[in-house]
């Protein structure tokens, strides 16, 4: 599940680059590293029934859990896409 998740992101790097300026992690903890501040999105996603968070200001951090099925990350990434694009 974890590469799903990896290639999920990655397809929201191609589609954001100038938002996206890495995707690093292990397994299913993933970050996404941003060239801006992240905690407006976070709450964002919060409000839309994501549930993530914000390290080193500018690092939205991935932990889900270990049960996760792909429609889960399907809808994150409909969540992240919607998010992402009002930014840009």
């Amino acid at each position: 599940m974890s590469e799903y998740f990896f290639e999920k992101l990655g397809n929201l790097r191609e589609k954001f680059p100038p938002l996206i300026a890495n995707i690093r992690g292990l397994g299913l903890l993933l970050g996404v590293e941003l060239t801006r501040e992240c905690a407006a999105i976070v709450k964002e996603c919060l409000e839309m029934g994501m549930l993530i968070n914000c390290t080193s200001e500018k690092v939205l951090r991935f932990m889900p859990p270990l049960i996760i099925q792909k429609k889960d990350i399907d809808q994150l990434m409909d969540v992240l896409d919607k998010v992402f694009g009002k930014l840009m």
